[in-house]
C-alpha cells in the first residue's frame, strides 16, 4: 500500500486513489488464487493442463461474466473447487469426452436465448475455444471449462437480461 500511495502522490491521483487501490487488491488476490491453482496442478502432475484450463477459463470468464462470490474466501474456495473438479474429471473421465461434449451442446442450446446479450469478445472467445476442441490432447479440458463458464454465466444471465 505504501508504494501505491507514493505513486499516487507523485502523479496526483487523489480522486482515483480508491479505484486504483481496489484494482491492486483484486490483482493481488487473483494472483494468489492462480498461483495456488498452479501449485495444485503441479502436485497433480497436470501443470500444462492447468495452464490450458486457466487460459480458457479466465479468457472466457472475463468476457462472459458469470457468478461472483460475495467474499474473497468464498471466491478462493469456489475457484479452487471448480478447478479441482475440472482437473480430476479430466484425469479420470477423459474416456467420456463425447458425454461431456453432449452436455456442452445441451448447455449451448439452453444458453442460445442469451446469445444476443453476449458482447462480441465473449462470442469470439467461445468460437476460438470451440475450435480448440479439435486439438486432441486439450479438447477435454476445453470442454470442461466451457461447461463451467456457461453454467457460471447462466447462474447470473437472468439478472443481466432483466436489468
Amino acid at each position: 500500500m505504501m508504494m501505491l500511495e507514493k505513486i499516487y502522490d507523485k502523479y496526483d491521483f487523489d480522486q482515483d486513489y480508491e479505484v486504483y487501490k481496489y484494482g491492486q487488491q483484486v490483482l493481488i488476490f487473483n494472483s494468489i488464487v492462480n498461483i495456488f491453482m498452479f501449485i495444485l496442478g503441479l502436485c497433480l502432475h497436470e501443470g500444462l493442463m492447468t495452464l490450458v484450463w486457466m487460459l480458457s477459463f479466465s479468457g472466457l470468464r472475463v468476457n462472459l461474466g458469470g457468478y461472483h462470490c460475495n467474499s474473497p474466501i468464498k471466491c478462493f474456495i469456489t475457484s479452487n473447487i471448480v478447478y479441482l473438479i475440472s482437473i480430476l474429471t479430466y484425469q479420470h473421465l477423459s474416456n467420456y469426452f463425447l458425454v461431456f461434449l453432449f452436455i456442452l451442446f445441451v448447455l449451448l442450446l439452453v444458453m442460445s436465448k442469451y446469445f444476443k446479450y453476449l458482447n462480441k469478445k465473449a462470442k469470439l472467445t467461445m468460437c476460438i475455444e470451440v475450435i480448440c476442441l479439435l486439438i486432441p490432447k486439450i479438447n477435454m479440458i476445453i470442454v470442461l471449462t466451457l461447461i463451467e463458464n456457461i453454467i457460471s454465466y447462466l447462474m447470473t444471465a437472468k439478472e443481466k437480461v432483466n436489468s
